[in-house]
């Protein structure tokens, strides 16, 4: 959620913002957007990190919360980064320079993302916030100047297995050098996706337990 706090605190903690927030109409979510939304609701529905930010919810009202997440998260993509689907839309990416990385306050309100504690809800925006701000946190401090953000990959479930993430972080790190990016880093909750992301040439840099959520995340790195 990079530091979606400042959203959240600035959506909360003024009179004046859910006024300011609810005429904001400066975000079109195109429909790859919200297809890349589905994909990415449905690949995170069990996560690790997910499952934490959305206790005591129900499978179906998870994944309904999931969707406003991550299709204002694609649109925020879209605007200050990318967004990578393969050729049937079965998967999808999402990546951001360095330069925004982590979002600014300006850029979550434009975006939409200064949405997402009215629509997804303020417990599990603020052990979202919590988490990524010092797993994501981690990274900014020890990424340089000319870094990508891979910030969700997500692919169909009837499609797993069969290449599409090394093809959409491919066309990602591609998008990312031709804007000057060198270093491309991504982190994980899933034990799982560390071996996988090792074999598409990420190197493990480090690992935590994240106070705030107990649950462990690893961040990578890919240098070309």
């Amino acid at each position: 959620m990079c530091y979606l706090i400042r959203g959240f605190i600035f959506a909360f903690g003024r009179p004046s913002s859910l006024h300011l927030l609810c005429d904001i109409r400066i975000f079109n979510i195109m429909s790859p957007h919200i297809r890349a939304g589905e994909i990415l609701a449905d690949a995170f529905l069990h996560y690790p990190l997910m499952l934490h930010a959305f206790e005591g919810f129900t499978e179906l009202e998870r994944h309904r919360r999931l969707l406003q997440l991550y299709t204002r998260c694609a649109s925020a993509a879209s605007m200050y980064g990318g967004v990578v689907m393969n050729d049937t839309n079965d998967g999808a990416l999402i990546w951001l320079p360095g330069s925004s990385f982590p979002l600014s306050l300006p850029q979550e309100i434009r975006s939409g993302m200064g949405l997402i504690p009215f629509t997804v809800g303020p417990r599990p925006t603020l052990r979202l916030v919590r988490h990524d701000g010092t797993s994501e946190g981690w990274v900014r401090q020890h990424a340089g100047d000319k870094m990508g953000y891979i910030w969700c990959l997500g692919v169909a479930a009837s499609q797993r297995g069969r290449g599409l993430s090394r093809i959409l972080i491919d066309r990602a790190i591609e998008q990312m050098r031709a804007q000057g990016m060198d270093t491309f880093w991504l982190k994980t909750e899933d034990p799982k996706n560390v071996e996988i992301y090792k074999k598409q040439g990420f190197e493990l840099v480090n690992h935590m337990i994240v106070p705030s959520s107990g649950i462990p995340s690893w961040a990578m790195r890919r240098t070309i």
